[in-house]
């Protein structure tokens, strides 16, 4: 019978956890895959990129960024590599790799990179990320391609006041993206002040005659 089947197939699962945890990260990625075909309305968008990066989720938070946000970062990486002779810049970053290969990531991977490399070296520069609480108040569309979600948020820090923020969306192949947020201008001065703290320093003067 089915629902014998069923029975056995659940009491399986519950000997072999790891396979059962397995099999629901499966169907978790199917069923995000699914959702991500259906154009998901501005502030649903900001709603996930809010979570991804409330949890340091960032490979979620990239897929929920606009191509133009993302090459931004990337291209201020890229600024501080190509003066950078040492390679100090590139190794704190990402490691072992050739500037051959850095060359050759995407956008949505470097700034993955760089994310994880400040939550690790210097999670205080991400302290006003920390949000508690977030109410999407509404959707103000600029046809055609702009929409402008304005949200409540309380950041988790004490005496903090709610605060009422715009975030800006633009269509892209993919539906509503993430352009522009007070959330990604921390971000950028995260890594600014991150790509700083790794610059080397000046070479010693030559010693006077």
């Amino acid at each position: 019978m089915i629902v014998f089947r069923l029975r056995s197939d659940v009491t399986a699962l519950r000997r072999n956890s790891a396979l059962g945890l397995s099999l629901l990260a499966l169907l978790y990625a199917a069923t995000s895959a699914s959702a991500q075909r259906v154009a998901l309305p501005p502030d649903s968008v900001a709603a996930e990129f809010q979570t991804a990066i409330r949890v340091s989720a960032w490979r979620a938070a990239a897929r929920r960024m606009h191509p133009e946000a993302l090459r931004r970062i990337h291209r201020r990486i890229e600024q501080f590599i190509e003066v950078d002779t040492t390679g100090q810049t590139l190794e704190a970053i990402f490691g072992s790799i050739s500037e051959a290969e850095f060359w050759a990531l995407s956008s949505s991977e470097v700034f993955v990179r760089v994310m994880e490399a400040i939550s690790r070296d210097i999670p205080g520069l991400l302290h006003f990320l920390v949000i508690q609480e977030i109410e999407m108040l509404g959707t103000v569309e600029e046809p055609p391609e702009l929409a402008h979600v304005v949200y409540r948020s309380t950041l988790r820090l004490s005496g903090a006041e709610p605060e009422i923020r715009v975030m800006t969306l633009k269509r892209s192949d993919e539906g509503w993206r993430v352009l522009a947020s007070q959330e990604l201008d921390v971000i950028r001065e995260a890594a600014r002040g991150f790509l700083l703290r790794e610059e080397p320093p000046p070479p010693n003067p030559a010693p006077s005659p």
